[in-house]
């Protein structure tokens, strides 16, 4: 069971003994050595950020053994939107006493008899708490199939009780909601991220993001149409950047080519308009993170996608760049893509009509630097 919707229908009742509790776990954090304490405070602030700005009422979040505890936490908010969250689990938070976990049992009962069967798994965080790991999971399922006839399964179950039994508290759930994972955002650095209006940039900007980046959007205006949609994503994105402010600049394309776009349609010179488009866009974007503190660049590109994206192009179109550029989806499928823009939610963004840029009718798709070079010579745009 890792739906939040199904997870709701899970009773957790609170007595004074018995509270409500969100666990979130974390998985690359974990392996920072004397870092570790910097990316987990920063997640923890991340969440306190998203619960108040939500609307969440808790009364703590602590961190303790590789888990952050959102306790008094009474309802389950989506945090799979702070980056950095591998997974979380509401919970049902007890006193570490053998006798009191049996008695909480009772009020999972019901969903247990809605079930075909089920299992009990549970970790010990502590290892100095007795009977071990098997012995509850053995234990305790004998008690629950007795008093809900439900028969125990123990492959693939219907439902499945987990027991965390950590340091000074003992947790019951039923399930794990999946996170992003990754880093908090901005732990890593600052990168500029062109971000157009298409399908592919948007997720690019988000991978980066759930690397720990906090990007500078750099746009480049084709129409108010196509400004606006960007700025929707931006929204968008802007929804996992917890707190983090995400800036939008935009220069217009009449800018980015000195005001000669349209005399190149009418040249020879039309089949390389795609390759000096992204050669000025990768030198404005250098030059902006280099005003504005930033390490790199962010594109959307994506191996032979398009006429501008072969290897030879990608070659020239990038000579210009005096920073690293990172491409995370330079080797996905398109439809991986497309999957995980419906995922964060910028598909149905990134697909509504606005007018946008118009391509060559005969793009180049071999340019070699020096060819492209000489081509911004004789067009005065190097």
């Amino acid at each position: 069971m890792s739906d939040p919707t199904e997870l709701r229908r899970v009773p957790l009742p609170g007595d004074g003994l018995q509270e409500r509790a969100v666990i979130v776990r974390y998985g690359e954090i974990s392996l920072k050595g004397r870092n570790r304490g910097r990316f987990e405070q920063k997640l923890r602030d991340h969440l306190a950020w998203f619960l108040r700005t939500h609307h969440h009422p808790f009364s703590s979040i602590e961190i303790e053994r590789g888990r952050i505890y959102i306790r008094g936490c009474q309802d389950v908010p989506d945090l799979k939107r702070v980056l950095g969250v591998y997974s979380y689990s509401p919970a049902l938070e007890i006193e570490r006493d053998y006798g009191k976990l049996k008695e909480a049992l009772a009020g999972f009962f019901p969903a247990i008899r809605g079930s075909r069967d089920f299992r009990v798994s549970c970790q010990r965080l502590a290892k100095d708490f007795s009977p071990d790991s098997m012995g509850v999971e053995r234990e305790l399922g004998t008690l629950i199939e007795k008093s809900t006839g439900t028969p125990v399964r123990l492959k693939d179950p219907a439902f499945e009780l987990h027991v965390e039994i950590g340091q000074r508290r003992i947790y019951l759930f039923a399930g794990k909601i999946r996170g992003f994972g990754g880093f908090p955002v901005g732990s890593s650095g600052r990168l500029v991220s062109l971000l157009s209006g298409g399908i592919d940039s948007p997720v690019a900007t988000f991978l980066m993001m759930k690397r720990g980046v906090l990007p500078l959007l750099l746009h480049f205006a084709v129409s108010e149409a196509e400004t606006a949609k960007v700025r929707r994503l931006r929204d968008r994105l802007q929804e996992f950047a917890a707190g983090e402010e995400l800036r939008l600049v935009v220069i217009p394309r009449e800018e980015l080519f000195l005001g000669k776009l349209p005399e190149l349609y009418h040249s020879r010179f039309e089949p390389y308009v795609c390759v000096i488009c992204k050669y000025l866009m990768h030198k404005a974007a250098a030059e902006l993170a280099q005003r504005e503190g930033a390490l790199g660049v962010i594109t959307g590109d994506n191996l032979a996608q398009v006429a501008s994206q072969t290897l030879k192009n990608l070659q020239a179109s990038r000579s210009s760049a005096t920073l690293p550029v990172y491409s995370p989806l330079i080797a996905f499928e398109k439809n991986e893509t497309m999957a995980l823009a419906r995922e964060i939610g910028t598909y149905e963004l990134s697909i509504s009509a606005s007018e946008g840029c118009t391509p060559p009718r005969d793009p180049k798709t071999g340019v070699d630097p020096a060819r492209l070079l000489k081509v911004l010579e004789l067009t005065g745009l190097r």
